[in-house]
């Protein structure tokens, strides 16, 4: 929190950048978010995250989604199976009941699926995802899939979903 930002001109105010080394798939990485930054083309998330497992030759995208949004998951589904093999799974997945979980049912005395982010994770790490986007997974359940997903795994904001329509993604080479 800085005010200087002497960062912006050239200025090293860390010691990290002695051991910092960008090499290999972090280099392709690093270099392919830098051109999303800054080319002037307006994207969505959606679109960047596309673009951005394409070129670094990604071919399996995993969606976690909280059950509450299986329309927005169908939508972000039905696009990238354009480009990529495409796999999803709902946080009830394996249909644990709460209360054998110690989670108190409100007023509920019957079944009560709960959320499952690491058995998401798994099955999406049985399917050998190369990147998953989590959509909608609430606050804790988002921490323990990131945790146990073996792919790195990126938030997709439901606000961005809720304009777009039946897209195609430009691929820029």
């Amino acid at each position: 929190m800085c005010r200087n930002k002497e960062c912006l001109v050239g200025k090293n105010c860390s010691v990290i950048k002695s051991g910092l080394e960008y090499k290999g798939d972090t280099l392709k990485s690093i270099q392919i978010s830098a051109w999303l930054e800054s080319d002037p083309v307006s994207r969505t998330k959606l679109e960047e995250i596309a673009i951005y497992s394409k070129r670094l030759g990604y071919r399996k995208i995993g969606i976690a989604f909280c059950i509450k949004y299986e329309r927005e998951a169908r939508l972000v589904y039905d696009i990238l199976s354009r480009y990529f093999e495409v796999f999803s799974v709902c946080c009830k997945v394996c249909s644990l009941d709460k209360e054998s979980l110690g989670i108190k049912k409100p007023g509920n005395p019957e079944f009560e699926a709960a959320c499952n982010p690491i058995g998401q994770a798994l099955l999406l790490n049985n399917d050998g995802t190369d990147l998953n986007i989590m959509l909608g997974l609430k606050t804790g359940y988002d921490i323990l899939f990131a945790k146990y997903s073996e792919a790195p795994a990126i938030t997709l904001p439901l606000l961005e979903l809720s304009s777009m329509g039946d897209s195609e993604i430009d691929f820029i080479d």
